[in-house]
């Protein structure tokens, strides 16, 4: 089974790990991660603007996640520097693809060496070469640029878009959408880890026109800057208004119900803890509610809403279960593909009485 992860941030590495984590014999698995890089904070931030690359962070948060194995190299790779000031911040997993880029001149082969060195169990690709920066626009008609500064205005955004504006996709992007068997947007970060992917040149229509089972894993809480405020819901509907008509804002309102660019929105039904709620909310994260009404304005965006446990127990922080994620993944891409087949295999059998009729 052919499954393409899109997203970035500390989100999609939950997935892509308990994709891994459960692939053995009787469920062989081909993973590929698609890989957002408009980060601009931090150590990465520091590094593009050096270099004049792609954003590397969360690409490393991946080849992470789909390494073999644990070893001192992944160990290495996450390290960051306290000291000295001029290396403060940098993970050497950072360092080490902004060598490889240095050396290649190509940020793909740097990606695809460091693959190599860490023995991924799939494949992870940036979903562009081209270094971009994210911008935003808000409700109250400002703008800013500058993914690190998204969230800082503390208006609710009305959309995001790529400067420059639609930039071609790195090689291999298109080609894992179209022959995917499911695709899976997120979980993570909506405006700035799942969006950035859609505003490449081709991704969005390719999605869209793709064969493959859509699912999109909805956050389990909301982000301060980002998404305060936001339902599940609300979460849908931002991420089918960045996405083709007719799933867009204006054609879904016009239309009323009909197929959507995603097919199902994964929400949590565990309780989070009072406590650990309650310190989210200290920090302006609340949970991601996703009751019956809620399901009910997904359904009417042409969604399919499935609620399951999918919290990871026991957690300080509030986190997805990677290998219940990946399970349920698995499990209704192998339900939409027997329908699939079924739904073709009655077709094929009437266009062939039908042509035997024409033809005798």
């Amino acid at each position: 089974m052919r499954i393409v992860g899109i997203g970035g941030g500390t989100g999609l590495p939950v997935l892509l790990s308990g994709l891994t984590e459960i692939a053995d014999g009787k469920t062989p698995l081909d993973v590929t991660a698609i890989v957002t890089v408009s980060d601009s904070g931090g150590s990465t931030g520091v590094l593009r603007q050096a270099f004049n690359m792609p954003a590397m962070g969360d690409i490393r948060n991946c080849l992470i996640s789909l390494a073999a194995k644990e070893s001192i190299l992944t160990s290495v790779c996450q390290h960051r520097f306290e000291n000295p000031e001029n290396f403060a911040g940098h993970s050497v997993g950072n360092l080490i693809l902004s060598a490889l880029y240095q050396m290649s001149g190509n940020f793909g082969a740097a990606v695809r060496q460091a693959s190599e060195l860490l023995g991924l169990k799939g494949r992870v690709l940036p979903v562009t070469e081209t270094p971009v920066t994210l911008c935003a626009l808000y409700e109250d008609g400002t703008t800013t640029e500058g993914e690190s500064n998204i969230p800082k205005a503390g208006v609710r955004i009305s959309r995001v878009w790529l400067e420059p504006d639609q930039p071609s996709p790195a090689p291999g992007v298109l080609e894992a959408l179209e022959t995917a068997d499911a695709i899976v947007i997120g979980p993570g970060s909506l405006y700035t880890s799942i969006i950035p992917n859609l505003l490449v040149g081709g991704v969005a229509d390719a999605l869209k026109s793709s064969r493959a089972i859509k699912i999109y894993i909805c956050n389990l809480m909301t982000q301060p800057g980002e998404t305060t405020g936001y339902s599940a819901a609300d979460h849908v509907r931002a991420l089918l208004d960045h996405l083709p008509s007719p799933s867009g804002r204006a054609s879904r309102e016009a239309a009323g119900e009909g197929r959507s660019c995603i097919d199902l929105c994964l929400l949590n039904s565990s309780t989070v803890g009072t406590a650990v709620a309650e310190r989210y909310l200290e920090s302006g994260s609340e949970i991601v509610c996703g009751g019956s009404e809620d399901e009910d304005q997904i359904r009417r965006s042409g969604v399919v809403p499935v609620a399951a446990p999918l919290l990871k127990d026991g957690q300080v922080k509030v986190r997805h279960a990677p290998t219940t994620l990946a399970r349920l993944v698995v499990s209704l891409a192998r339900g939409f593909a027997g329908v699939h087949e079924t739904v073709c295999g009655q077709e094929n059998r009437r266009l062939y009485v039908r042509n035997r009729r024409i033809y005798r």
